[in-house]
C-alpha cells in the first residue's frame, strides 16, 4: 500500500501542486495542454524551443512539441539546443535572429 499511496501522491503533486511544463515532472499530456494555453493567451507568432544538451527527456519531446505546434496552431517552430556554455553564442544568435525575421 505504501508504494500505490506515494504513487498517487507524485501524480496530485506533478498535476495540481507544482504543474510545470519540464518533461521530466510533468505527464507530456499536460505539458502540451500548458503549451497550447500559452500559446493562445500569448498569441504567440512562433515557439523557440530550448533544449539542454544534458537532458535527453527534452531532446526526445522536442519532435512532439515541433509537431504540435505546427499541426495544432499552425505557426512556426525552431530547436536550438545548447549546453548553456559561451561558445555557441553566436550561431544561436544568428539562428533565433533568422527565425524572428521570418516571422
Amino acid at each position: 500500500m505504501r508504494g500505490k499511496k506515494r504513487a498517487m501522491s507524485t501524480t496530485h503533486w506533478r498535476i495540481n501542486i507544482w504543474p510545470i511544463g519540464c518533461s521530466c515532472v510533468s505527464p507530456n499530456d499536460q505539458r502540451l495542454q500548458m503549451l497550447s494555453q500559452m500559446v493562445e493567451e500569448y498569441q504567440v507568432d512562433g515557439v523557440v524551443d530550448v533544449i539542454l544538451q544534458a537532458c535527453h527527456t527534452y531532446a526526445v519531446e522536442s519532435l512532439a512539441i515541433k509537431r504540435h505546434v505546427r499541426q495544432q496552431h499552425n505557426i512556426p517552430y525552431i530547436a536550438i539546443e545548447t549546453d548553456y556554455s559561451t561558445s555557441d553564442v553566436g550561431q544561436l544568435s544568428t539562428r533565433v535572429a533568422a527565425f524572428i525575421e521570418m516571422l
